[in-house]
């Protein structure tokens, strides 16, 4: 039976949509205990598929912790959210850029730490590495990339056989996971400081990740189930008719968009052609090509609304100097809350979006089954 593998994105707060189709999974297959062979995650997904890959008995039962911590999550749980924390921090990134780098001052735009005292009260790293020793799973991966080196790392844990892997700006390296590595993979680029592993410096996973789903397949998966954070598919883009000069905060919106959301998006794309090309060759052929190719099924399923729109909703939770750097307001058009969407770690909108996970999860029961259905 071909091995599956589940492949969580990123995209800061927008990961919370993740938990509701994880959580449409569990409800359609209540007794399973763990059903994907390998799970890879990067940025906040890396929160998820940590989550995803726990020892708590039955699937559901990892889905329903997770769901509560992003249930009751705030702002002040991730980063410094509070007046004087945000101008702290703005005002010594200020500092850096006019004059010389402040010694072990901040790096970064907001300060990540109460993220990790989070981490450390809700991920049991022992029990992910129990969840692999007794086989119930292969592997587990982190994406993160190496500020020095410019390459995207797969930090993996997993069974025994699998071997590491380099190829140009991707790698894949054996090791035991830790509180640094999902730090790393969700460290945004220039909103949370870089952590330091081993002797190179890492951030977020999805900053030069151009292949999200080769990693799941170095593991072993040969079935992919993508849950994205992007509506690009089902909503897209309308040219206004007389578009004023952009904004700092939506060119800003549109890197990150490119990072988070388009590069996924062209993987997909870019995975399905070469199925469908294989299709096109006789399988003769390509055993004598050498080539070791085949075919991979994959399952995506992404949002079917505008997150951006959703977010705009709960914009008021966000302290007033954020929401004003980030472009966003209660009066602003819907596109002003993208930027704004990574980082609104705000119950309400977490459970918005949960909610919404839940119910395209539910529109895919078929393709569900299809994708889980045994193979003879």
């Amino acid at each position: 039976m071909a091995k599956i593998g589940v492949i969580l994105t990123g995209g800061g707060a927008r990961a919370a949509y993740q938990v509701g189709v994880l959580r449409a999974i569990a409800d359609m297959y209540p007794d399973w205990s763990h059903p994907f062979d390998v799970i890879v995650g990067t940025s906040s997904g890396a929160i998820n598929a940590m989550a995803v890959a726990g020892n708590r008995g039955l699937f559901r039962h990892n889905i329903d912790h997770l769901e509560k911590v992003w249930s009751e999550l705030s702002m002040g749980r991730v980063f410094r959210a509070d007046t004087i924390s945000l101008m702290r921090s703005f005002s010594s990134v200020a500092r850096k850029l006019i004059s010389q780098p402040i010694a072990n001052g901040p790096s970064s735009f907001l300060d990540n730490s109460p993220l990790r005292e989070l981490l450390e009260q809700e991920i049991d790293l022992q029990s992910i590495r129990k969840t692999i020793e007794e086989g119930h799973i292969d592997a587990v991966g982190l994406n993160a990339c190496g500020y020095a080196t410019g390459q995207n790392v797969c930090f993996f844990e997993g069974a025994e056989g699998l071997e590491d892997w380099s190829v140009g700006q991707r790698g894949g390296r054996r090791t035991e996971l830790g509180l640094d590595h999902i730090m790393a993979s969700a460290a945004i680029p220039t909103l949370f400081a870089p952590v330091k592993i081993n002797h190179e410096y890492f951030g977020d996973g999805i900053t030069r990740q151009m292949a999200h789903i080769s990693p799941a397949l170095r593991l072993g998966a040969r079935k992919v189930l993508v849950i994205g954070v992007s509506a690009n598919a089902m909503c897209p883009p309308v040219r206004p008719d007389n578009a004023g000069m952009p904004t700092l905060t939506q060119v800003l919106a549109h890197v990150f968009n490119g990072m988070f959301l388009d590069t996924m998006d062209y993987d997909i794309d870019r995975l399905r052609l070469i199925n469908q090309l294989l299709e096109l060759i006789p399988q003769e052929r390509l055993q004598e090509s050498g080539l070791d190719l085949s075919p991979v099924d994959i399952l995506e399923i992404s949002p079917s609304e505008p997150i951006n729109e959703l977010a705009m909703k709960y914009v008021d939770a966000m302290p007033l100097v954020l929401r004003r750097l980030t472009g966003a307001s209660e009066s602003a058009p819907f596109s002003s809350a993208n930027l704004a969407s990574f980082l609104l770690f705000e119950k309400r909108f977490c459970r918005g979006l949960i909610e919404l996970g839940y119910r395209d999860g539910q529109s895919h029961a078929r393709q569900i089954e299809r994708f889980f259905a045994q193979e003879a």
